[in-house]
């Protein structure tokens, strides 16, 4: 059986188990809620051009508490999707974890050394040059760097609008 889950992808029960747990662990079995950022025409453009293609996402979910959020994304690599983990303090990224690969190839992309080059990358550096890629998995590195870009993309907007009177 198939579940709509997060972000408009399906996910097989066994992925959204595996999503589900990775919440819970990174919140200590203390998961709040999912919050909701909805993609409006001003947003869209922009995560467009993030990712290199058009969107027909609505919105994005992501689990928020005190001063730490998660993102759960989907991006395609060569021909399957990605779906990876992003976890911001602050406005800086804390850890990317890769929780369900399905590419045949590339699956270096799931090791912490690789992950490990997006951990402290905030929205206003260069952090996308300074990661290495991978022989052979030159489009799921390119697909992990639009997730991370994303995360940070969307922390930067529930953070503002947190500002706003």
């Amino acid at each position: 059986m198939l579940l709509n889950v997060s972000t408009g992808w399906c996910y097989s029960d066994e992925e959204k188990n595996t999503i589900k747990q990775f919440i819970s662990d990174q919140f200590n079995g203390n998961a709040p809620k999912p919050k909701r950022l909805w993609v409006k025409a001003e947003l869209k453009s922009q995560i467009q051009k993030i990712l290199s293609r058009p969107i027909k996402q609505l919105s994005y979910r992501y689990w928020h508490v005190d001063n730490k959020s998660i993102w759960i994304l989907d991006e395609i690599g060569k021909e399957r999707d990605i779906t990876t983990a992003v976890i911001i303090k602050g406005q800086q990224i804390e850890q990317v974890k890769v929780l369900v690969y399905r590419e045949s190839r590339g699956g270096e992309v799931q090791v912490p050394w690789f992950t490990q080059q997006f951990v402290g990358a905030s929205p206003d550096d260069n952090w996308q040059k300074k990661i290495d890629s991978i022989s052979g998995a030159t489009l799921s590195v390119n697909a992990m760097k639009k997730q991370a870009e994303l995360a940070l993309f969307l922390q930067k907007q529930i953070s503002q609008s947190k500002d706003k009177p």
